[in-house]
């Protein structure tokens, strides 16, 4: 079995990618259906959003690579919590005092109630709504974290395929029989319409480190035949027609990605993108509908302001990134080292987040 100790580039670009495919949806179209009034771009950046879908099947793929590097939960959940909370803190901050310096609605102005649910990354199953628009997809990371701890300590790691086929009949059950808005909170507890993402991640995981059964290839096309159902809420209802043919060519694209050809992908400036990628896509939100309202003030065209958010965008993540990231992990090692016993695993640098 091949292991991994490095990041591997062509996974990082992908999630550049990714992030920026979502900022451009935000900007460039969701903006018009929170904000009427600014004359729309002349071509069309809504599938951006598909970014998340991609998003799910490289943390599929990540998280099957670290659990797999871990002895214990415990090290897994610090070394999740080290990778995350820092950035997260600071991005939630940042959007939380622009909406009460600068109320934007309909974007709801944060409550003590609505701030404190969302540090827990999940403000949702709290009944609270997220404070900027890509928190919800933190959610169902958390959720996944929690399914992927339970496999690591029940020693199941050897079954996981065959949890996840259980997992996606009882999301096609769930689909093809409930209302998924009348029960949005167990929806996202069972990872209604995106198990299909990380499952398809962690086969994938399989067939790069040399691990794969035919199991795995079964469960890899199971996963992505799923998609056939079509998209959710998020997806904005995308017909099966459009997300089965996608999810197939983001599978292919992160398994191309993770062979020895995928460092023709690694081109410098996407590489350094997909590192501030998870800065990126916490802070475009609430801080790029700021700028382009000013634009929108000031008679800026429509391309102007969405430029001028996307820069704003990238160089905020870039400090957030070498500001907060980097020595919030190194902080957070150093507090945990007394803690943590000699060599443990709590303390690696994870492969690629």
């Amino acid at each position: 079995m091949r292991t991994q100790s490095s990041r591997i580039a062509g996974l990082d670009v992908l999630r550049g990618c990714a992030a920026v495919a979502v900022m451009l949806h935000h900007h460039g179209q969701y903006y018009d259906v929170l904000f009427p009034g600014r004359t729309p771009l002349t071509f069309d950046l809504g599938p951006g959003h598909f970014g998340v879908e991609l998003f799910f099947i490289i943390s599929g793929f990540v998280i099957l690579m670290t659990v797999e590097q871990k002895k214990t939960v415990r090290a897994f959940a610090v070394a999740r919590m080290i990778r995350l909370v820092p950035a997260f803190l600071a991005a939630l901050l940042l959007a939380t005092g622009l909406l009460i310096l600068w109320p934007m609605p309909p974007l709801d102005t944060p409550t003590i109630r609505q701030f404190a649910a969302n540090l827990t990354m999940a403000p949702s199953l709290f009944g609270q709504l997220e404070i900027d628009l890509p928190y919800w997809t933190l959610t169902y990371e958390l959720v996944f974290y929690v399914y992927m701890a339970a496999i690591l300590h029940f020693g199941l790691l050897r079954w996981v395929e065959w949890l996840g086929l259980v997992g996606l009949a009882i999301n096609g059950i769930f689909l093809m029989t409930i209302d998924v808005e009348l029960h949005r909170r167990s929806s996202i507890v069972l990872l209604v319409h995106y198990s299909t993402f990380f499952l398809i991640g962690i086969c994938l995981y399989r067939l790069y480190a040399r691990a794969a059964r035919p199991l795995t290839y079964f469960t890899l096309g199971c996963a992505i035949a799923m998609t056939a159902l079509g998209g959710g809420e998020r997806a904005f209802y995308a017909s099966g027609w459009i997300y089965l043919p996608l999810t197939a060519a983001f599978a292919a694209l992160v398994w191309f990605a993770t062979s020895r050809h995928g460092h023709w992908l690694a081109w410098p400036p996407l590489v350094f993108l997909g590192t501030v990628s998870y800065p990126l896509y916490l802070v475009h939100g609430v801080m790029g509908f700021a700028i382009i309202r000013i634009g929108v003030e000031n008679g800026w065209s429509t391309i102007s302001g969405v430029a001028a958010a996307v820069l704003l965008s990238v160089a905020v993540a870039v400090l957030l990134h070498y500001l907060v990231e980097v020595p919030g992990s190194r902080w957070s090692r150093r507090l945990l080292k007394r803690r943590t016993e000699p060599g443990s695993a709590v303390l690696d640098g994870e492969a690629t987040r």
